[in-house]
């Protein structure tokens, strides 16, 4: 920070994955041992030529006010420790003046970077220019008088720190350079290997981490039908809660507004101007989600098919984050996340298509038959029950006949709807195929799986489907088997509950029976 750069010196072994921030500090570190080093031969070269008892250099803080003692070699032992110097004297005089400063002899106490100021002697001190700016002083005392040609010669050394500086300022460029377009290209390999929208909106996020540090982000997708925006994925940084709540974030939506999401989709194009949050600015969502702590403020539009399908927001609470080689780099990976997202959506329709039924949405039965198998292996793993409900539209083909495939595909619909509104998100609901349906009830006994069975069957006889023949209403028989004590075996349960569920259908229809009443009847009967 002191010399304006960040020098790399890293090794083979510092190549490991690192985010952004620790690989700069890496970076700095390098330099400044660089710097160290290179600076400590100078100083050495230029007390030898001029048979000097010290030479030491001083360097600016940040803020060009006060000097620091960064370097010295000398044959005192009494060289100070303390690296501030004070704000006036021969060294500030040189600073100020711009220009070298001989003395033939200096008073006791004048020399700085002595403790006690010294006690005084010859003393020369040159300014370290960079163009036109100081940067520092470099100086030398000695018992006996400088001249003009010593004064050149330290001259000569102080350019020569100079180029030191300078080339670092270069290399840390180049290697930066090096560094960003490697994590850059990382990252839109990762992007590459992403799937479906919600690997895509992760991989998102990884991706910008890996260009640049942030405290919180998050990607908007836009319903251009409804012209509604919704947040689909947020990310916040461990201890960055304050700046952005994730739980009020996630899943919010909002209608097109003058908020910085919404202008970003219309005009296609990232805001706010150069990344940076002004004093007063527009809402990055709505009124109600505040960015207050954000120093650093980036909404890039997400553009496929030169349309724009939502937001990419990152957040810092550091400022200058989003320079514009970051901001180019962020803009190439919003473009290729809109691309992937768009591709994703279309991995997940062909997903959906391939897994799930497509008049009633539920499952289907070859993917049924997969999860039905994962869950009773699962099961029997962890020692916890199961129980499969096999139910059948009663009368269905009756329903065709009278009143038409529309009407019964809708029956159908109406049923499904019941069957996803009493199942669980944990439980398996399906179309087994026609009118039969199928519900697999994790961790749940037969006799629970009995009262769920019943619930669904009480909904199914309230349902009423307009048609043109007048209102219709259905009836519904459940089978009921439960795992591991009616079986333990795919195949074997779905057998027993569809002989429960043609029992059902034998005793009247629009009712439920389990696998042990279906074995007490039959005991009764052949009794």
């Amino acid at each position: 920070r002191d010399y304006r750069l960040i020098a790399a010196a890293l090794g083979p072994a510092s190549r490991a994955p690192r985010g952004r921030d620790d690989e700069e500090r890496l970076l700095a570190a390098g330099g400044v041992r660089i710097i160290a080093d290179q600076l400590t031969w100078v100083l050495d070269q230029a007390k030898r030529e001029l048979d000097a008892r010290t030479v030491a250099l001083a360097w600016l803080d940040a803020d060009g006010e006060r000097l620091k003692l960064k370097e010295i070699v000398s044959d005192r032992d009494d060289v100070v420790e303390q690296p501030r110097l004070p704000s006036s004297g021969v060294l500030a005089a040189v600073v100020r003046d711009r220009q070298p400063l001989l003395l033939a002899a200096t008073k006791p106490g004048q020399l700085p970077y002595y403790q006690g100021g010294g006690d005084g002697a010859a003393f020369t001190g040159v300014p370290v220019l960079e163009g036109v700016h100081v940067r520092g002083v470099l100086c030398a005392d000695r018992t006996r008088a400088f001249d003009e040609a010593d004064r050149d010669r330290l001259t000569d050394a102080a350019l020569q720190i100079v180029r030191t500086v300078q080339a670092e300022q270069v290399f840390r460029a180049v290697e930066r350079a090096k560094y960003e377009h490697e994590r850059f290209f990382q990252a839109t390999a990762m992007l590459g290997r992403a799937l479906t929208p919600e690997q895509v909106m992760e991989t998102a996020f990884d991706a910008a981490a890996a260009i640049v540090g942030f405290d919180a982000a998050a990607i908007t997708l836009y319903d251009r039908e409804r012209r509604r925006h919704r947040v689909a994925a947020v990310r916040v940084s461990p201890g960055a809660e304050g700046l952005l709540d994730p739980d009020k974030l996630g899943g919010l939506e909002f209608a097109d507004n003058t908020g910085l999401a919404a202008m970003v989709v219309k005009n296609r194009h990232y805001l706010p101007a150069g990344g940076e949050v002004r004093e007063v600015t527009a809402p990055v969502y709505t009124r109600g989600v505040k960015l207050d702590d954000a120093r650093s403020l980036l909404v890039l539009p997400l553009v496929s098919a030169d349309e724009a399908i939502g937001t990419f927001m990152l957040a810092a609470r550091a400022e200058k984050r989003f320079g514009k080689d970051v901001r180019e780099m962020l803009g190439v990976i919003a473009t290729q996340v809109a691309v992937s997202l768009q591709n994703g959506l279309l991995y997940k329709r062909m997903e959906t298509m391939a897994t799930t039924d497509g008049l009633t949405g539920l499952t289907n039965h070859r993917t049924f038959q997969e999860r039905f198998g994962d869950l009773l292996e699962r099961a029997g793993r962890h020692g916890y029950q199961a129980a499969i409900l096999l139910c059948d539209v009663d009368h269905f083909k009756k329903v065709n006949d009278n009143y038409g495939h529309p009407v019964g595909d809708e029956v159908l619909r109406r049923v499904a709807r019941v069957l996803g509104e009493v199942a669980r998100k944990i439980d398996i609901t399906a179309r087994y195929g026609g009118e039969e349906f199928v519900v697999v009830l994790e961790n749940l006994g037969v006799e629970q799986a009995r009262q769920v069975a019943d619930r669904i069957r009480e909904q199914v006889g309230r349902l009423v489907i307009e048609s043109d023949k007048g209102p219709l209403q259905v009836t519904m028989s459940v089978g009921v088997a439960a795992f591991p004590d009616d079986g333990g075996e795919r195949a074997q349960l779905i057998e027993r509950a569809d002989m429960a569920l043609y029992h059902a259908k034998d005793s009247g229809r629009n009712r439920v029976v389990t696998w042990p009443e279906f074995q007490a009847a039959r005991s009764k009967k052949a009794s």
